[in-house]
């Protein structure tokens, strides 16, 4: 898969088995990647690192053998530590893969407690105890499973998954997670809220104060409130998006340099392709010649 498609590509997947790993060891400008939500579910597992993981305004360091789990719907992006090495497998899959064709007892005793996030938590896996350990392990087995493909590797993928919840609903015993508080939930639903109307309207010209104004904040309230959240200010992140999905026009048609640029919501070419190197290091047309 192209390494510039992630996001695109990650919430997208076979029907009759919506799960995929994806491996990511490269940064996409100053991040691994960015704030962003979805309907599946999600764990992340480290081979190599450390990373910064977020989810929602919860921040877990992920040391090398380490990993995360990131119920539904829950916005999170991962950031390096500096200019350390990592490697990380990211699990992606809907809870449609564990359902059965009647409504069953698992149905109603976890899978609609799971669709209910406030119910499933994120958390951080680590080897300190036996019970972290061994979900490691499963995950660690899960992914050897999918990434060799072997006959029925959909069995036991889905047998590891089984194994990680029963381990998840023992581990949280059904308990609400009082850390959330309902200022974090308000904080999370009130940034969705403003990703979703950038990447609605990246296209257009777009101020901070456009931006405030969807949360009923000040200009200067908003900028501490994104950048605490998102780790980049407003305007960078905008840019950002402009800039993938450039990468997006660039690789799956031929118009021209100046077009593109416009499209994403660039007035000027001289600047598109001066942030463009600056975020992917290369050139936009160096970019497109290299896939």
């Amino acid at each position: 898969m192209n390494k510039h498609n992630l996001l695109e590509d990650r919430v997208h997947g076979d029907s009759m088995f919506p799960f995929r790993i994806y491996m990511v060891d490269y940064l996409d400008g100053q991040v691994i990647f960015n704030m962003h939500w979805h309907p599946e579910l999600e764990f992340i597992y480290v081979e190599k690192g450390p990373i910064n993981v977020q989810v929602g305004t919860k921040q877990y360091r992920l040391e090398e053998g380490t990993g995360c789990f990131i119920p539904s719907e829950q916005l999170h992006g991962a950031y390096p530590c500096g200019d350390k090495p990592f490697k990380l497998h990211a699990v992606v899959f809907s809870i449609d893969l564990l359902r059965s064709f009647g409504y069953d007892l698992i149905e109603s005793h976890y899978l609609e407690a799971i669709k209910k996030f406030s119910f499933i938590h994120s958390m951080k896996l680590t080897p300190q105890t036996s019970g972290e350990q061994m979900m490691l392990k499963t995950i660690a087995s899960m992914i050897e499973a999918y990434s060799t493909k072997e006959t029925s590797y959909e069995l036991k993928v889905k047998g590891y998954l089984f194994l990680l919840f029963a381990d998840i609903f023992k581990k949280q015993s059904w308990v609400h997670n009082e850390e959330v508080t309902q200022k974090d939930l308000t904080k999370t639903e009130l940034l969705k809220k403003v990703l979703q109307y950038i990447d609605e309207h990246y296209k257009e010209k777009l101020s901070v104060l456009d931006l405030a104004s969807q949360v009923q904040m000040s200009e200067g309230h908003f900028s501490r409130f994104f950048r605490s959240l998102v780790r980049m200010t407003p305007m960078e992140y905008i840019n950002t998006i402009r800039i993938n999905k450039a990468c997006i026009l660039l690789l799956k048609s031929e118009r021209k340099m100046l077009d593109i640029a416009m499209d994403v919501g660039f007035q000027n070419q001289s600047y598109f392709i001066r942030l463009f190197k600056r975020q992917k290091g290369c050139t936009p047309k160096e970019y497109r010649g290299g896939m």
